[in-house]
């Protein structure tokens, strides 16, 4: 096996389990904070934090699953980790718009990195 081969592979296995990691942590998070959830926008950041977990383990699916899917998969997800990481500085505590634009474009920055690494990975 070549040496990039064996480097892909590697990058595709770690970028896999921390995306499990990823799905645990988002979902227990949204679930944890569900009861905690008093206005809205509250309500709006959990059930986004909860559907972004589920697109976390859609993502890890569909790199060995109905493969075709990936990609939209992928789109999908990387708006919806902007999204609930945009909105939790913006509904949990005092409203910090620029840290919520911060962290939607940190988040996208990941989403970009991880596709990236998959379509490297999936490639080898």
């Amino acid at each position: 096996m070549k040496y990039r081969t064996v480097v892909r592979r590697s990058l595709l296995g770690c970028v896999l389990v921390l995306l499990l990691l990823f799905t645990w942590e988002a979902l227990a998070g949204g679930f944890r904070q569900l009861p905690r959830a008093r206005t809205l926008g509250q309500k709006i950041e959990t059930f986004t934090q909860i559907e972004c977990g589920l697109l976390t383990l859609l993502v890890v699916v569909t790199c060995f699953w109905q493969r075709r899917w990936s990609r939209p998969v992928r789109a999908i997800w990387g708006i919806s980790l902007a999204a609930a990481a945009g909105l939790s500085a913006l509904v949990w505590g005092p409203p910090m718009p620029l840290l919520g634009l911060l962290y939607a474009a940190l988040s996208l920055l990941v989403a970009l990195a991880v596709d990236w690494t998959l379509r490297l990975g999936l490639t080898a």
